[in-house]
């Protein structure tokens, strides 16, 4: 493969997720009731970061897998940047989206920016995971004036289940040879997607209980269908004992993505 042609591929397969997630984001943001700019997916992205940060100081990576690990991170800039200039810059700032997105973007410097020395690099993981946990932690200081029941379009575990999709995405574009550390996602994907399942079907049983009426009540059979098309994906690997490829976590990504705009779509009149 030419040089050429192998820039092209790192471009692509860097680039093609953020640019997926932010473009079901921005739809989603154009589609909520709230008036301020709230990202669906942050807490997706900062996950999938963590999970790469982890492997930077625990997994044993040649230079060439950890090289090409760095360049596929190098495209959550796209997804960070954007959602910066949309919060500062527009009428719909949100001051606590700001901050999250400068986290996610010092965690992506900080995975760019390691030395190629263990010693040396240890602190830019550091530096990394820390910023990515403080964008969580950032993010979740938004429930606190959120009534409960908007929850479902923020859902935390649906966003942890489209990062570790995202994870294991990346580490498949950067021909990672983790196979013992890429073997577990699958499971974690399904124990995410079954607490997820719970967590929303008690949240609707709490809005039944306080009598709250959504207008349209098919986003929601759509929701927990996509969890069931979810599972026999996931599922049905795991007891074949084959490996998801790229094409199908592809596909399980745009799925899991998409969960936040279903959920958004059932609060708003048909």
């Amino acid at each position: 493969m030419s040089e050429e042609t192998s820039l092209k591929s790192t471009v692509f397969y860097s680039l093609l997720p953020p640019f997926i997630l932010l473009t079901i984001d921005l739809f989603a943001l154009y589609l909520q009731p709230q008036s301020f700019a709230v990202s669906h997916l942050s807490l997706a992205l900062l996950s999938a970061q963590l999970l790469c940060l982890f492997l930077f100081l625990k997994g044993e990576m040649c230079p060439g897998q950890r090289a090409r690990l760095i360049n596929l991170n190098k495209g959550f800039l796209l997804f960070w940047l954007t959602w910066l200039f949309l919060s500062a810059f527009s009428t719909y700032h949100y001051y606590l989206t700001d901050l999250v997105s400068l986290c996610g973007i010092g965690a992506t410097l900080a995975i760019c920016l390691q030395p190629k020395k263990i010693r040396q690099r240890r602190p830019f993981i550091f530096i990394g995971m820390a910023l990515a946990s403080l964008g969580f932690a950032v993010y979740a200081l938004m429930f606190l004036d959120m009534p409960l029941i908007f929850l479902p379009m923020f859902n935390p575990l649906t966003q942890i289940l489209t990062g570790i999709i995202l994870a294991n995405l990346t580490l498949l574009g950067a021909k990672n040879r983790l196979h013992n550390f890429m073997a577990i996602l699958p499971m974690s994907m399904l124990i995410t997607l079954f607490l997820n399942a719970l967590f929303v079907l008690g949240l609707l049983f709490y809005a039944h209980l306080q009598r709250v009426v959504f207008p349209w009540h098919l986003p929601w059979i759509l929701y927990f269908g996509l969890h069931l098309l979810l599972l026999v994906i996931i599922g049905g690997a795991l007891f074949m004992q084959k490996r998801l490829d790229y094409l199908l976590l592809f596909i399980l990504l745009i799925i899991s993505a998409s969960l936040p705009l279903w959920a958004t779509f059932a609060y708003l009149h048909p």
